[in-house]
């Protein structure tokens, strides 16, 4: 069912009028007046539901095709096929598929604060929890197993779940692989092809408490570490 509207008129200045103009001819479709108001009343109040289609404005257009026709020059550049994609979507209008092949560039996943914090605290955890098995007896570390069970031997970060938990694996191979911390658990899939989020969250929110006492040559006790396995 098509959502009921009500009709009302406005009265525009020449200046806004024409802003309203310039902005609705860089849309790929043309909208109306009508139309491109409506659009930005909806990106305004953070309602809008299209996603906008990517396109460039001519200035965009002659940049990128300036910067592809300098890379395609270079002798030790490979990917020339992405340069006569790009050629090709701007001389023939064909944007969306760029949009199609450069998934990776073109897109707008955004990672959310709340995320980064979860992934920041919970390798901050793990990295408490591995150090500090690594340095119990055996006795301890026997003794976590038996309390906890079979898998809280050698206990290590296992990651997010590729599947459900894309952002948050994202953010963490992101905060280790390329801004180099957490160098711990570099080289490591990230991927625990099961979900953790929520147990890795209750875990964090434990040793959160737990983590003031530590540093400064203290670490995580074997009764602390079968505290927060057995959140897990």
């Amino acid at each position: 069912m098509v959502p009921k509207t009500e009709r009302f008129e406005m009265r525009l200045d020449p200046l806004t009028l024409e802003r309203v103009d310039n902005w609705r001819s860089d849309q790929a479709d043309l909208p109306s007046r009508a139309e491109a108001v409506r659009r930005l009343v909806e990106q305004g109040l953070g309602l809008g539901s299209r996603k906008q289609p990517f396109v460039l404005d001519n200035q965009q257009k002659l940049i990128v095709w300036l910067l592809t026709e300098i890379l395609g020059q270079q002798k030790n550049y490979e990917n020339k096929d992405t340069l006569h994609l790009i050629q090709e979507a701007i001389y023939g209008g064909h944007f969306w598929a760029l949009q199609w092949q450069l998934t990776g560039i073109i897109h707008d996943s955004v990672d959310k604060p709340d995320a980064v914090s979860l992934v920041v605290d919970v390798l901050d955890m793990w990295w408490f929890v591995e150090h500090a098995y690594r340095k119990l007896p055996q006795s301890e570390k026997d003794r976590i197993e038996a309390e906890v069970g079979p898998w809280a031997k050698d206990p290590k970060f296992a990651g997010f779940d590729g599947n459900n938990e894309t952002e948050y694996m994202s953010i963490a191979r992101f905060l280790v692989e390329e801004l180099g911390r957490f160098e711990e658990f570099k080289g490591r899939s990230f991927n625990s092809h099961h979900p953790t989020v929520a147990r890795y969250g209750q875990m964090a929110k434990r040793f959160d408490a737990m983590r003031v006492g530590l540093g400064h040559g203290r670490s995580l006790s074997a009764d602390q570490i079968i505290e927060l396995l057995k959140l897990s």
